[in-house]
């Protein structure tokens, strides 16, 4: 890949941390803009940070930038309190708007890879493409609007994506960070009946598609980021025990001790994804990391 300046907004998180390593690796300017400025990385990052309420971004955050990955919000793994649903919501359309208003003052016309979910679909037993309904949940009205946010305020001339991130998977930080230890400890199980679907990806995977968008510029509009092959809650449990050596033998976790501990936010574990990755199958991407038990095998070899 030829020299780019990269933006990537919340450059913190899992995914914004290894995909802004990876273009340092490989020679790429990196400006990461994050709510509290990071530490310098090398000669070719620059940091920002968030300004405050009613600031204006630095006009330095989006100078002579090519790509823009917009990964910035609240975390929606914790339980959903009415304040945190409100940063949830705030933080992805309030952040979205402001971004795109700053790249459309340095008349940015580059592309630009905004963070989605696939929490946007209506939960299914059924394969859901990019065009597949929309839910009327909560987390299917943020990243609807949020979506909307970035349609809304999109830079003339530049070319927007919205990538539908599945479960990311890495072998360390995100889902397997707090599943782990219980699997450790033999205690790994089922969710609620276990057949819910789940649609992953590994994260390496991530960072290729992210490369591939910017690469294809016919591209546009929805990706569903996840690998071709979802599987059932039951089969992910039992995948991961296997691949740390571990037993399968308790007893599947019942879906109101969830709701008891988690909240509205359970749904997140219960609701059924099946969802395809349509445009990447379509256009030809390929996956290294495409079946669940050979990815868990090798995080945990």
């Amino acid at each position: 890949m030829k020299r780019q300046t990269w933006l990537v907004t919340g450059s913190t998180g899992l995914v914004g941390r290894a995909l802004t390593q990876l273009l340092l690796d490989q020679g790429q300017v990196v400006h990461t803009l994050d709510r509290k400025k990071r530490k310098r990385l090398s000669p070719d990052h620059h940091a920002f940070a968030w300004p405050k309420a009613h600031d204006s971004m630095d006009d330095a955050i989006a100078q002579g930038v090519d790509v823009v990955v917009h990964l910035a919000g609240a975390s929606v793994g914790q339980r959903w309190t009415r304040s945190h649903k409100e940063a949830i919501l705030r933080s992805r359309v309030e952040g979205t708007t402001a971004l795109m208003k700053s790249l459309n003052e340095a008349s940015f016309a580059g592309t630009i890879l905004q963070a989605s979910a696939i929490g946007l679909y209506e939960p299914s037993e059924h394969a859901m493409d990019e065009q597949g309904p929309t839910g009327s949940s909560f987390l299917a009205d943020v990243v609807r609007r949020w979506e909307q946010a970035a349609h809304d305020n999109q830079p003339q001339g530049s070319r927007l994506v919205f990538l539908r991130l599945g479960i990311v998977l890495a072998p360390k930080g995100g889902t397997l960070d707090k599943l782990a230890p219980i699997y450790r400890m033999g205690l790994g199980a089922p969710l609620a009946s276990g057949r819910q679907w789940m649609s992953w990806i590994a994260l390496d995977d991530v960072l290729r598609v992210m490369h591939w968008c910017v690469s294809q510029p016919s591209i546009r509009g929805a990706v569903n980021v996840v690998a071709p092959h979802p599987v059932r809650n039951a089969d992910f449990s039992q995948s991961l025990a296997k691949a740390m050596k571990r037993p399968h033998l308790a007893p599947r976790v019942p879906s109101w001790a969830l709701r008891s501990m988690f909240g509205e936010m359970a749904s997140v574990m219960l609701d059924s994804q099946r969802v395809t990755p349509s445009v990447l199958l379509k256009h030809g991407f390929q996956w290294t990391s495409p079946d669940l038990q050979e990815t868990f095998e090798r995080f945990f070899r």
